[in-house]
C-alpha cells in the first residue's frame, strides 16, 4: 500500500512538471510568433528575398518588433512579404518607412529591418504597404569580394617588385640615405635662398629705378616725361625721314647715271666703253714712261760733264 503511495506521487509530480514545461513552452513560443499579444499586420514586396522565411524576426531601430508571417510569390519579378507588428511599435514606425532583407550577423538567418526616413509622414496602420530596398546579394558580394582580392594580389605583387627595387644598392633610397648627397642639397637650397633674396634687393632697386623714371628724374626719366623732349624727337625723326628720301632720290639718280655709263652713253660713258681709246692711251702712257727713262738717263749723263760736275759737287757737300 505504501509502495503504491509512492509510486502515485512520483507519477502526480512528473505529470505537473511536464505540464508546466508545456505550458512555459507554448508560452515561449506563443510570445515569440506573437500569438499572445497585440499585434497588427504590415507587408512589404521585395524582388527577391535571399531565403527569407515565415517566422524570420523583424527589427525597428535594431529591436526585434514583430515577425514574418508569410513569404508569398506574386509574379516573377515580386514576392510579397507580410509582418506581423507589436502594437507597442506603432507609434514609431511612419508611413514612409523603408523595408529591407538582411542578416542577422554575417551569416545568421535572414530578417526584415524596417529603417525610418527622415521626413514628416503619418504613423503606419493595418495593413499598409511600405516601401521596399533592393537586397544585398551574398553571391554578389562575394563575387565582388574574389575581383577585390584579386586585385589586392596584383597591387601586393607590384609593391613587393616596387620593395625589391628600392632595397637594390642601385636604388632612390640609398641616394636619399646618401648624407653627402643630403648636405649637397641643403647647400643648393642655401644657395637657391640667397639668389632669392639677392633676387627680391635687384627687383626692389628696379623698382626704385622705375620709380625715378615715372618721376622724371634722370636722363631716362627726363626723356621719358619731358615732352619738349619728345617733341624735339619727332621733329628729327621727321628730318631723317626726309633725309632718307632725299638720299633715296639721290641713289636713284646714281644708279640712272651707272647704267647710262654702262650703256656708253655721254663722255664718261664712251670713255669707260671705248676700248680703242683705252687701248691708245695705255700706249700713250708707255710711251711716256719710255720717254721719262730716256730723259733720266740724259740728265745723269749731264751730271758728269766738266761744265756741271763742279756744281752737282758742290750741291751734293751742302746736302751732307
Amino acid at each position: 500500500m505504501a509502495a503504491q503511495d509512492s509510486r502515485n506521487l512520483r507519477l502526480g509530480i512528473f505529470v505537473i512538471v511536464g505540464t508546466t514545461l508545456l505550458i512555459t513552452a507554448l508560452y515561449i513560443i506563443g510570445s515569440k510568433q506573437n500569438l499572445f499579444g497585440s499585434t497588427f499586420k504590415i507587408s512589404a514586396q521585395f524582388n527577391d528575398v535571399n531565403g527569407l522565411m515565415k517566422g524570420n524576426n523583424v527589427r525597428f531601430a535594431g529591436i526585434n518588433v514583430g515577425t514574418v508571417e508569410s513569404v508569398n510569390i506574386i509574379t516573377d519579378t515580386s514576392v510579397n512579404v507580410i509582418m506581423i507588428i507589436e502594437n507597442n511599435a506603432q507609434q514609431y514606425i511612419k508611413k514612409n518607412a523603408l523595408a529591407s532583407v538582411g542578416t542577422d550577423g554575417l551569416m545568421g538567418n535572414k530578417l526584415v529591418n524596417i529603417n525610418s526616413v527622415n521626413a514628416e509622414s503619418p504613423i503606419i496602420e493595418e495593413n499598409d504597404v511600405l516601401q521596399s530596398l533592393k537586397p544585398i546579394e551574398m553571391d554578389q558580394m562575394v563575387r565582388t569580394l574574389d575581383v577585390t582580392n584579386e586585385n589586392i594580389k596584383v597591387i601586393s605583387t607590384n609593391l613587393r617588385n616596387i620593395t625589391d627595387k628600392i632595397n637594390s644598392k642601385n636604388s632612390l633610397w640609398n641616394l636619399l640615405m646618401d648624407t653627402i648627397v643630403a648636405e649637397n642639397i641643403k647647400t643648393a637650397v642655401v644657395n637657391i635662398k640667397l639668389m632669392s633674396n639677392q633676387g627680391l634687393y635687384i627687383t626692389g632697386d628696379l623698382k626704385g629705378i622705375t620709380d625715378g623714371i615715372k618721376k622724371g628724374k634722370g636722363t631716362i626719366g627726363a626723356l621719358v616725361t619731358d615732352t619738349i623732349i619728345s617733341s624735339s624727337i619727332k621733329q628729327t625723326v621727321v628730318k631723317l625721314q626726309r633725309i632718307s628720301d632725299s638720299a633715296a632720290i639721290i641713289t636713284g639718280d646714281i644708279s640712272h647715271i651707272v647704267r647710262k655709263l654702262n650703256q656708253g652713253k655721254g663722255s664718261a660713258g664712251i670713255l669707260l666703253n671705248d676700248t680703242n681709246l683705252i687701248y691708245n692711251l695705255n700706249k700713250g702712257v708707255k710711251s711716256i714712261d719710255k720717254g721719262a727713262i730716256t730723259l733720266n738717263e740724259d740728265l745723269e749723263a749731264l751730271k758728269h760733264t766738266w761744265p756741271l760736275k763742279k756744281y752737282f759737287k758742290k750741291q751734293s757737300k751742302k746736302k751732307k
